[in-house]
């Protein structure tokens, strides 16, 4: 590969790596994906020396770029699936000439391998707990009323339970749920929550059920209820994290 050729691809996998690596941060799909997105980045590096190895020691993250298309659309859709058919076309162009390959190839692909599985292994583990809440169809909550009325006028349905000397809860704007637990208020029903960890470490949480309606089948939303939750310290003093909630 001329240097004309090398810089420019260079440019492509460390700018791109980049890029990817600081979408992941904000909210990628999940680890592995951030592992091979960072690995983009010291290949890019190597394009510049070794560009027979680097397109080699490419192939496994760029299925990992490839994935990703399944999570976007219109036009964030179309500058990925462009980016990764230049680099894919830059890499095979330099596969013709590889010699050796099979080691690096290898290697690649044990690293595509082995962030995949750890990822499966270790990390968005899903738990599901289950809880006796309390039910409040007005928004009034023991210490007090729960939140603003939504936008059309009504009250948040709450769910809370006791936590110490305050309450856990969460609030949801839903006549389909104000409706099935009208006739509940003030007494208690089986809320379930998705608790996800990374490494054993829980880091979020959502709605699976209330009252045996399904919200969350793990993080795939069943039903889009716009809601809100919290933890409210004795004396009703609010606390900013639901950690010791979930």
């Amino acid at each position: 590969m001329s240097p004309a050729i090398r810089f420019p691809t260079a440019v492509l996998f460390i700018v791109g790596g980049c890029c990817l690596v600081f979408m992941s941060m904000l909210g990628g799909p999940s680890l592995w994906y951030f592992a091979c997105f960072c690995a983009l980045i010291p290949i890019g590096v190597l394009w510049l020396w070794r560009p027979s190895l680097a397109a080699l020691l490419s192939i496994g993250p760029l299925v990992s770029v490839a994935a990703l298309c399944q999570y976007l659309s219109g036009v964030w859709l179309g500058a990925l699936a462009f980016v990764f058919l230049v680099a894919a076309v830059l890499v095979a162009a330099e596969l013709r000439e590889a010699k050796g390959w099979w080691l690096p190839l290898a290697l690649s692909l044990a690293f595509l391998g082995a962030s995949f599985g750890a990822d499966r292994l270790f990390t968005n583990k899903n738990t599901i707990k289950t809880y006796q809440m309390y039910v409040a169809v007005d928004g009034n909550a023991p210490w007090g009323e729960v939140g603003p009325e939504w936008p059309d006028g009504s009250p948040p349905v709450v769910v809370y339970r006791r936590m110490g000397t305050g309450y856990c809860y969460d609030g949801f704007h839903s006549k389909e749920l104000h409706d099935r637990l009208a006739s509940v208020g003030g007494r208690m029903v089986n809320v379930e929550y998705n608790t996800f960890s990374d490494f054993g470490r829980e880091h979020s949480y959502n709605v699976r059920s209330v009252d045996g309606l399904v919200l969350n089948q793990g993080q795939k939303v069943v039903r889009h209820f716009d809601s809100f939750g919290g933890h409210i310290l004795g004396e009703g003093e609010a606390a900013t994290s639901t950690d010791e909630c979930h």
